[in-house]
């Protein structure tokens, strides 16, 4: 009998990002991101997810990312993204945007206006 290759997994990237993981109770909590790909996530936990459970996740500049765990270890959980991410908005520090550069907005903390 022949048996049939293994799917190939996208290429995970080693990072260290800081996300904030709602569950469906509605705690929120600052975890780390240990590594990313455009389909999922492994992040560190203290014993509060569990395998199929759907989380929410303000990573970068992306909220409300929607995952499912897929699996629980003593401290590491891995998560599936419902949709493809943008794997350089997900490593932007949270609350960084875009800074406009005309009309009044640009001027609005400009002490010489």
């Amino acid at each position: 009998m022949e048996t049939l290759p293994e799917p190939t997994r996208e290429k995970r990237n080693s990072v260290i990002v800081r996300a904030i993981v709602m569950t469906a109770d509605g705690r929120s909590r600052e975890r780390r991101v240990r590594n990313l790909s455009r389909h999922g996530a492994c992040i560190e936990h203290d014993n509060d997810l569990s395998t199929g459970a759907t989380v929410m996740l303000h990573m970068g500049s992306m909220p409300d990312l929607v995952a499912t765990v897929r699996w629980v270890s003593d401290r590491l959980a891995g998560l599936s993204f419902n949709e493809l991410i943008d794997l350089d908005e997900a490593r932007k520090p949270r609350g960084v945007g875009v800074t406009p550069r005309a009309g009044w907005i640009a001027d609005l903390n400009n002490p010489y206006r």
